[in-house]
């Protein structure tokens, strides 16, 4: 097998057979088809996507408070909200950055993303994908692998093995990125790390080619990434630099998640010392598996003392749960 080579495809002027699909990769996926050798693509998003990230340039506004990528929200009006505490900021008319006006490139859904490769690459062509929304056991997802040319998936099949596979794709960087999530370029880094170490090649389409991340995956220096992670985590007060707790309240009745989360707020917000950082979902976003959700986020060098005091209410509480970092 040849050696991992990692190879970018800068988007800012490349020409598209559809969206995220650039003819650049067009021509790597006929080659790569028409020698037998299956490709593994990834993309970040399942179903509808729902992150605001510039079509001209690539950014995507973060959180001032978390450095996480902020969702795209419409209802009830154009917005961009953190995941994580709940910060809100005004959709953009221009982009920040470039003052870009591709402001309505919010990303294309996955299931869109298969359908556009089977137009482009011809009926023929077979795509398996696999997000959470595919039913089958992923003993099955794999044993299926045999008789597709492409496996589309997103973070759910990163560690995916297969001989046939050759050919590792990136669909867009920027989309991985905006994963609301402060660990997710470690978790970036480890996937691509994990790519290498099955010597295939990998290609990355990005509108920023020169994204400081890039620029670790391509030296490879573990130790030149950890301290590059290590700051920014210091920075924003993340493990291992302070103590992270995440409260989430879940249930099938949302005025019972909602009293929960009441009485939470107020007594927390009566316990907690100033040092304390304290955000909370101020609105029920979505029902996930047959619950409605909320969640309170709480960081600080210590929180065994503010724990302690909620200890009645998520231990003798099913309709609450706790992470601790």
């Amino acid at each position: 097998m040849q050696d991992s080579t990692i190879t970018i495809i800068p988007l800012q002027t490349a020409k598209f057979e559809a969206p995220n699909i650039s003819h650049e990769l067009v021509q790597i996926l006929q080659e790569s088809i028409a020698s037998d050798k299956k490709i593994l693509i990834f993309y970040a998003r399942r179903g509808n996507a729902r992150a605001w990230i510039c079509g001209d340039c690539g950014h995507y506004e973060k959180c001032h408070h978390c450095d996480i990528a902020l969702a795209y929200h419409t209802h009830p009006k154009k917005c961009l909200i953190c995941h994580h505490c709940g910060y809100k900021a005004p959709f953009p008319i221009v982009c920040p950055e470039c003052q870009g006006s591709k402001i309505d490139g919010v990303g294309v859904g996955i299931q869109q993303i298969e359908e556009n490769l089977i137009k482009i690459l011809g009926k023929d062509t077979r795509v398996l994908r696999i997000d959470g929304d595919t039913n089958e056991k992923t003993e099955i997802l794999y044993e299926n692998i045999d008789s597709h040319n492409i496996v589309l998936t997103t973070q759910i099949g990163w560690s995916i093995v297969h001989p046939g596979i050759w050919v590792v794709v990136y669909l867009l960087f920027e989309l991985n990125l905006s994963l609301p999530s402060y660990h997710i370029e470690e978790d970036i880094y480890n996937e691509i790390s994990y790519h290498k170490k099955q010597k295939l090649p990998i290609f990355i389409q990005t509108y920023t080619p020169e994204h400081p991340l890039l620029r670790e995956i391509m030296d490879g220096n573990t130790k030149s990434f950890l301290a590059y992670l290590s700051r920014e985590r210091k920075d924003f007060l993340y493990p291992p630099f302070a103590e992270l707790a995440t409260i989430r309240v879940h249930d099938e009745q949302k005025k019972k998640v909602e009293d929960i989360m009441r009485k939470l707020i107020n007594k927390i917000g009566i316990l907690k010392k100033e040092t304390t950082f304290f955000a909370f979902d101020t609105d029920i976003y979505e029902k996930s598996h047959g619950e409605y959700q909320q969640k309170i986020v709480l960081k600080d060098k210590d929180l065994s003392y503010l724990l302690s005091e909620l200890e009645v209410e998520i231990v003798r509480n099913r309709s609450v749960t706790l992470e601790w970092n």
